[in-house]
């Protein structure tokens, strides 16, 4: 029998609803993880900076560039870079605008997107070791996204090693260009003995001290003249005047190169072999050339015989090293009609540059198979004659991609001045201030201009 104050059991409604598409999902989760992130109204970017790390000796001073930009949304008003960490105190100079703030900047306004420099001049701790140098980028008062600043730097012992390759090379040779010559060229042999031979060796004649000749390329008939002792003889292959050593001399005597500052030297005597080269690439007879990579070096008027000594070894240091790449490899020397030229690359006027440079020639034979090196591989190493207080990247002056050795430094006795050469590399005027003022040696020099650079014995 039903009880009659029971209730009907309670009927339960059940909905289904449509599956959600997985698409949707996706789009509901982005929008709730779009509407967290806020880009910051404060935040740069480090585009620019002039070491990645850094060999310093005892007390050495470097000077540095960064380039922050602006990528937040508001401009900066005042800004600072200001030591992080426990080494950074351990680099100031009185230049730093405070104990622990090397560099600040006020009184203008930083748009949103621009660039802006700081630089800044550290000095190594006296006592040798690892550091690290590590700074911040302040703006209005507060660390930003994006402004850290961190240096390695190894305080060495001692003077910079010059390391020595693993596989020590014989010195090379190289052929430099003296420029075009039309018509008949008059050589004569000044000291030495010479072996007259056609490129491929075929022996023509012997030339002793005192002995002229002519020699002459024809280009319409496409063969090559020689006069000597009254016979002349033609050949489609060119003529070599091969000396039996590095002593042995020529004279091109239908030159009128003189000295600016003393007409009475002659720059036409030039050291070791001799060839009259056409070429097709860059149209014309060619006066070639060849000889050892340290007499070439000696006979180059880079320097000045009273410049100081550490820049003489310097500018031949990098000049040995700028020539050194333009040997290509597995290419015998006469297979090549030239590998540098006299004027277009460094300066070259053969042996009377050795007799009014000697402090040159000293410093080519005490810095003798020494090379700049990246990552232990010889790299390009221009420079100049002075900057207007900042070295240029490869890039910003001739395009095409960085290279990580020749980044912006500061060239701090070049400031006020105008610029005078590309402004790549080494500034040899700034270079030489930091030798008398500062005291620097040649290897101080070459791994401040040229960046993360090692000197290395890459020949004998």
């Amino acid at each position: 029998m039903k009880n009659s104050n029971s209730k009907s059991p309670t009927k339960t409604k059940i909905i289904i609803a449509p599956p959600i598409k997985k698409k949707t999902i996706k789009k509901k989760v982005a929008a709730k993880v779009a509407a967290k992130v806020v880009p910051p109204k404060l935040s740069a970017q480090l585009l620019i900076s002039s070491a990645q790390e850094l060999r310093l000796m005892p007390n050495e001073e470097i000077t540095l560039r960064f380039g922050f930009k602006n990528t937040g949304k508001l401009p900066w008003k005042s800004r600072a870079i200001v030591l992080q960490g426990p080494d950074g105190g351990l680099f100031a100079v009185n230049s730093w605008a405070a104990s622990t703030t090397p560099v600040k900047i006020s009184g203008d306004v930083l748009g949103i997107g621009r660039l802006e420099f700081f630089d800044m001049t550290l000095r190594a701790p006296e006592q040798p070791g690892s550091y690290s140098f590590a700074a911040a980028l302040v703006v209005d008062g507060q660390p930003i996204l994006g402004g850290s600043i961190r240096v390695p730097i190894e305080v060495a012992n001692s003077e910079r090693e010059i390391l020595t390759a693993e596989q020590v090379l014989p010195e090379p040779r190289i052929r430099v260009a003296l420029g075009k010559v039309e018509g008949p060229l008059s050589i004569r042999v000044s000291t030495g003995h010479y072996q007259i031979n056609l490129l491929d060796g075929t022996p023509i004649a012997t030339a002793d001290e005192g002995a002229a000749f002519v020699v002459q390329y024809e280009p319409t008939a496409h063969f090559y003249i020689l006069i000597y002792n009254g016979t002349t003889t033609t050949s489609t292959q060119p003529f070599r005047m091969r000396a039996d050593g590095a002593d042995s001399r020529f004279v091109v005597t239908d030159s009128t190169d003189a000295a600016k500052w003393n007409k009475k030297i002659a720059f036409n005597e030039y050291r070791d072999t001799f060839e009259l080269r056409w070429s097709d690439k860059i149209t014309g007879a060619w006066m070639i050339n060849e000889l050892s990579m340290e007499h070439y070096l000696k006979g180059l008027i880079e320097t000045g015989n009273s410049e100081p000594y550490e820049l003489q070894k310097a500018v031949y240091t990098a000049a040995r090293t700028y020539a050194y790449i333009y040997l290509p490899d597995g290419v015998r020397a006469v297979g090549r009609i030239w590998d540098v030229h006299a004027l277009w690359d460094q300066v070259y006027k053969g042996y009377s540059a050795e007799l009014t440079n000697p402090n040159g020639v000293r410093a080519v034979d005490e810095t003798r198979g020494v090379l700049i090196t990246y990552q232990h591989r010889p790299v390009v190493t221009p420079y100049y004659t002075r900057s207007d207080g900042m070295t240029r990247g490869w890039k910003e002056v001739w395009g095409g991609q960085d290279k990580s050795w020749l980044q912006p430094v500061a060239a701090k006795y070049d400031v006020g001045k105008k610029l005078w050469g590309h402004g790549v590399g080494m500034s040899t005027q700034d270079a030489k201030a930091r030798i008398k003022k500062d005291g620097w040696t040649f290897d101080q020099v070459l791994t401040y201009y040229y960046t993360g650079v090692q000197l290395q014995k890459v020949y004998e």
